[in-house]
Formats: C-alpha cells, sequence, structure tokens
C-alpha cells in the first residue's frame, strides 16, 4: 500500500470529524480517517481490526528478539512485515514505519536494537486499549451503529 495516492494535499492526519457519524472514537497517532476510507467506510470492521491487530501483534517486538537471537532473521523480519502491513491498515503510520526500518537492516544484515520499536509498539497497543475498547465485535452489528437505536 506504499504507493497508493493519497486524498488530500496535506502530511497531517485527516480530522476526525471525516470519519462516518457512527465511528465512536479517536486515537491520537493513528489516522483513523484514512484507515476507515481503506476499509470503504466501515467502522466496525475498523474497530474489529484495531482490536485484532493488539492481541495478534502486541508481542511481536519480543518475538523478533527471539528470533534474532536463535538466528532466524528471515522469519523475524516476515514477522515485521506482516506487522508493518497491519500497522498500515488500521492507520499507526509511525509504527509501521518503524518496523520497515527494522525489516530493511535485518533484510541487509545490519545490527539492530529493537528497543525503540518495543516500545513504541507496546504504546500503540495501549492507546488501542484505551480508546477502542467498546462492545465486543459480535454485541454490536456489522454497521458499526448502536443496537438499541431504532
Amino acid at each position: 500500500m506504499a504507493g497508493r495516492a493519497s486524498h488530500t494535499s496535506s502530511s497531517a492526519p485527516a480530522s476526525a470529524a471525516a470519519l462516518p457519524p457512527a465511528f465512536p472514537f479517536s486515537i491520537p497517532g493513528f489516522d483513523l480517517a484514512a484507515a476507515c476510507d481503506r476499509l470503504g467506510g466501515n467502522a466496525g470492521l475498523l474497530i474489529d481490526l484495531l482490536r485484532t491487530f493488539a492481541m495478534e501483534h502486541h508481542s511481536c517486538a519480543a518475538d523478533v528478539e527471539t528470533l534474532l537471537q536463535q538466528e532466524h532473521p528471515a522469519t523475524a523480519a516476515a514477522a515485521l512485515h506482516r506487522m508493518k502491513s497491519a500497522a498500515r491498515i488500521i492507520g499507526a503510520q509511525a509504527l509501521a514505519a518503524a518496523a520497515d526500518s527494522l525489516e530493511t537492516d535485518i533484510r541487509h544484515g545490519r545490527s539492530v536494537d529493537t528497543t525503540a520499536f518495543a516500545a513504541m509498539l507496546a504504546d500503540v497497543v495501549d492507546s488501542i486499549g484505551k480508546h477502542a475498547v467498546i462492545a465486543p465485535p459480535a454485541a454490536r452489528p456489522a454497521n458499526g451503529t448502536d443496537a438499541n437505536s431504532s
């Protein structure tokens, strides 16, 4: 998705006002408007993807560190590549860039330090937990609206 054209000329994140009316939150450091746009405006899907990201990728930095210690750099780079793609989809662009940098260094055989990446990942997962904790996916209708509204 790196070659995707932006709908705005500014490099600043789109405002939360651009999100669909049913979108219930914003997360500092995320471009949720662009993420929701990539998903066809499906805010419910974005919420599910945010939760899934936090559950599936929370240990990526520790996993990468372990893989590197076990001398499995290709597997470590692949894990970063998957996490990077998921981070881009959910609007965590700074985390995606950090993962991309680590992945490139690993693929080129350069020495890496995962400390800053680990801290950034922990912050992203923490932010998702603080800001995207709403009704579980099964309790929400597919369109992301309140099930109690008429």
